[in-house]
């Protein structure tokens, strides 16, 4: 898993690509996010972007010295489900 750094005071937009994990002709129907552990001090989810098989989204916020993962829940119209996550370490850059 991938740990990348955010500080606190940055609204950044983080994304996955899927091309190379979608079959041909399929395509993404629904795109949700989960951020962990959800305490009050958690990055807010903010908004969703989506280009063809890119998925993203905008996070503000997060404590300094703090450890989330980031998830991003997909389905498509063959019927599939994908997931994949990383690593944010929040800290003063």
């Amino acid at each position: 898993m991938t740990l990348y750094a955010k500080d606190p005071d940055s609204t950044v937009d983080y994304s996955f690509d899927w091309a190379a994990w979608l079959t041909a002709d399929e395509t993404i129907t629904a795109t949700s996010w989960t951020i962990s552990p959800s305490d009050s001090g958690a990055p807010n989810l903010g908004a969703q972007t989506a280009a063809g098989t890119v998925q993203g989204i905008f996070l503000s916020g997060g404590v300094a010295g703090n450890r989330y993962r980031l998830t991003c829940h997909i389905e498509t119209d063959a019927g599939r489900t994908g997931e994949r996550s990383l690593t944010l370490r929040i800290m003063e850059r």
